[in-house]
């Protein structure tokens, strides 16, 4: 059972085998470096030898990173795959139901063990039926991107969309581990790069200035130089979840750009242009919820302006238009923190320091989009890279 916020929550650390580095994160280790796909194996012999395992992923997950987890993870060697199409439309009960289904007419236990090998959508999905199924069988979430290694696959958090609203159903269950190897990212380009570094750049945000300006200045491609910061990030995500396992204060830091963000990436899939990816929409909504930030008070000019330029100079804007604000602002009323019917925000103080439950109007989000298109369209007009 989970405990409330506060309730005996703690962070734990310890170094392990093969250089790996564990952390206790809600009861839910979180297993970093060189060699969580052996503790993975060692895990499988000690824990569930015979159990009946599956692995679920997407196509993408499937044919680039399943060689490697054989490879290193024998136990695995004669588990069936399940593959779900890769993308958004993925999250979707319909897909959970098929899998549902099939984990029956495969003979799946309580007992048995799913382990989910992918991205966002694939470990928002995987975590959703592995907690439902049968009341909840044992998940092991394996991230292959950089958005599921800080963000998505710790936490525990999981769901699916409802009628074009993003995870609108959905559970909080935490895993039964995580294991972070980072070589998966070798399969990655640099698009899906950037997604995953948008998060790391919130967690900065909203909690740490240092890590903000570690990974700003980052060489995103370098692997090598980006990998203390994935630990890093990974370490801010669990620590907050430790203290606020479900939610009711703290953790809705990790909401900063996502209540523009979830209502804009909604909408990008709805028109004729190519949807954004979560990150790309959740960098928007960190621009237009940073201004908020200022023209409500709460931050000072500077640093808005700093966020600014380092956001449009490291992401492509997206097109809209003022005629696009009614829809996104309808699938915003439909954000999980709002109250009363009211819009709740969060937003920050400064770098490094987040604020919940800030009351946004209607007209104030409208305004906000409205910065965001104008600045970002003089970015492009005036930077031919942009």
């Amino acid at each position: 059972m989970a405990k409330a916020p506060g309730a005996g929550a703690k962070i734990a650390m310890t170094a392990s085998r093969r250089g790996t580095r564990t952390i206790q994160a809600a009861g839910s280790p979180v297993h970093l470096g060189e060699g969580v796909l052996h503790e993975l194996q060692r895990w499988l012999l000690a824990e569930a030898r015979d159990a009946r395992k599956f692995i679920l992923g997407d196509e993408n997950s499937l044919r680039q990173c399943l060689p490697e987890l054989l490879a290193h993870v024998a136990a695995l060697r004669e588990a069936p795959t399940i593959a779900i199409p890769p993308g958004e439309s993925s999250k979707s009960i319909e897909v959970c139901t098929a899998l549902w289904s099939h984990l029956a007419g495969s003979g799946a236990e309580r007992s048995s063990v799913l382990i989910v090998l992918g991205g966002g959508v694939v470990t928002d999905v995987g975590g959703f039926v592995g907690a439902t199924y049968m009341r909840g069988i044992r998940t092991v979430h394996l991230p292959t991107s950089l958005m599921g290694m800080v963000d998505a696959a710790i936490g525990g958090k999981n769901g699916v969309d409802l009628d074009g609203i993003k995870n609108m159903v959905g559970t909080v269950r935490q895993p039964s581990a995580v294991h972070v190897h980072i070589p998966f990212l070798r399969t990655l380009g640099k698009r899906e790069l950037m997604n995953g570094a948008a998060e790391m750049l919130k967690h900065g945000l909203v909690l740490d200035a240092d890590h903000w300006h570690a990974v700003r200045a980052a060489p995103w491609h370098d692997l090598d130089a980006l990998t203390p910061l994935i630990m890093r990030s990974a370490e801010l995500k669990c620590e907050v979840v430790s203290r606020d396992v479900q939610e009711h204060g703290e953790r809705r830091l990790l909401n900063f750009g996502h209540s523009i963000g979830h209502a804009l990436e909604a909408a990008s899939w709805e028109g004729p242009h190519r949807g954004l990816l979560h990150g790309e929409a959740v960098v928007v909504g960190m621009l237009c919820e940073s201004w908020l930030s200022w023209r409500l008070g709460l931050m000072p000019r500077e640093d808005h302006d700093h966020i600014a330029e380092q956001l449009l100079m490291r992401y492509k804007h997206y097109p809209f238009g003022s005629s696009d604000h009614h829809r996104m602002l309808e699938l915003m009323s439909h954000d999980k923190k709002n109250q009363d019917g009211r819009f709740r925000f969060t937003l920050l103080e400064g770098i490094g320091k987040g604020r919940i439950d800030v009351e946004v109007t209607a007209a104030q989000a409208a305004e906000a989009l409205d910065h965001y298109r104008l600045r970002a369209h003089d970015v492009q007009h005036h930077d031919p890279q942009a």
